[in-house]
């Protein structure tokens, strides 16, 4: 699992809330840190996503996750650093294009 392996779904679950939903969870284990850092991170972010949405789009996730069939999708991203201002604009982009997808996001902040 690793957010540099674009064509590896990190994790799936299926919520205890019981909310019809799958999450889709993405491991960031990178820093933010400089500029060019940044930029590493941001590309391993959009193509660690991308891979995501053609998991969903190519409907192989319902041969991987049957379970899957009839519930809302989310891709949930476990950042262990806190997001920088350029990531923050770079997820609000993300969600809004998934949300156009019918595709949930979150970002959830976890040091360990």
């Amino acid at each position: 699992m690793s957010l540099t392996d674009p064509n590896i779904i990190d994790m799936w679950g299926i919520p205890k809330s019981d909310s019809g939903a799958i999450i889709l969870g993405i491991a960031d284990h990178l820093e933010w840190g400089n500029k060019t850092l940044q930029a590493e991170h941001l590309l391993a972010l959009q193509r660690k996503i991308n891979g995501y949405i053609a998991f969903i789009e190519s409907g192989e996730i319902y041969n991987k996750i049957p379970a899957a069939l009839g519930k809302s999708l989310v891709i949930r991203v476990y950042g262990k650093y806190e997001v920088s201002e350029q990531g923050e604009l770079f997820f609000e982009r993300v969600a809004e294009l998934l949300r156009k997808m019918g595709i949930g996001y979150e970002f959830v902040f976890k040091a360990d």
